[in-house]
């Protein structure tokens, strides 16, 4: 059976000091190359000898990916539904800058809702959009390794098996983890393997 894994790009200094980046394109730092590198060999190993390596436009996850992609011997492709959800106004602040300057949209979405801000990408779209490359790029011959974001990531797993994006059943991704999807015969999707590599 053939499947789809969820890769996580790996950190950058913006995640290390707790920055929101969204659509910011930040780079790896060397940690991050190296997590990357690391990542990479261990999901070859998964996958075996032929997979697609699809990616996000963001240059930290095409950096992520390209460590892949050079160990299988294949190009990445780049996919814009696999970018990031923007962040809006608050990209490149802390979440206590936030917190602090935002006070009542801070709470909103510590609780899980959407705050009222300019820019903010809504977990609808973002979920459409990301499900939708998912089940564009799914080969049930070949794996596909989907190099992401956080929330992208876990806003297309909700709504590849169908629950409510205001569901936290799949946590949170950490940087460099990823997680293993199949489709069965009578196609309904399956979380096979949750934040494999993490820290």
């Amino acid at each position: 059976m053939s499947s789809l894994v969820l890769w996580r790009h790996a950190r950058t200094d913006h995640n290390t000091e707790g920055r929101l980046q969204g659509s910011l394109d930040i780079p790896l730092d060397a940690d991050g190359r190296a997590q990357a590198a690391a990542a990479a060999a261990r999901i070859a190993a998964h996958v075996g000898d032929r997979a697609r390596v699809v990616s996000s436009p963001l240059a930290r996850a095409t950096a992520s990916a390209d460590e892949l992609s050079s160990l299988m011997g294949v190009e990445t492709v780049v996919d814009g539904a696999f970018t990031q959800r923007p962040y809006g106004v608050w990209e490149g602040l802390t979440w206590d800058e936030i917190r602090e300057r935002w006070p009542e949209d801070y709470d909103r979405r510590h609780r899980g809702e959407e705050p009222f801000i300019d820019g903010w990408g809504s977990s609808s779209h973002v979920a459409a959009r990301v499900g939708e490359g998912l089940r564009r790029w799914y080969d049930a011959e070949v794996p596909t390794v989907v190099v992401s974001h956080g929330s992208a990531i876990q806003l297309g797993v909700l709504d590849l098996v169908g629950l409510d994006t205001s569901s936290r059943a799949f946590g949170t991704i950490p940087h460099g983890a990823w997680h293993v999807l199949t489709l069965s015969d009578s196609g309904a999707w399956h979380v096979d393997a949750f934040s494999q590599g993490a820290d």
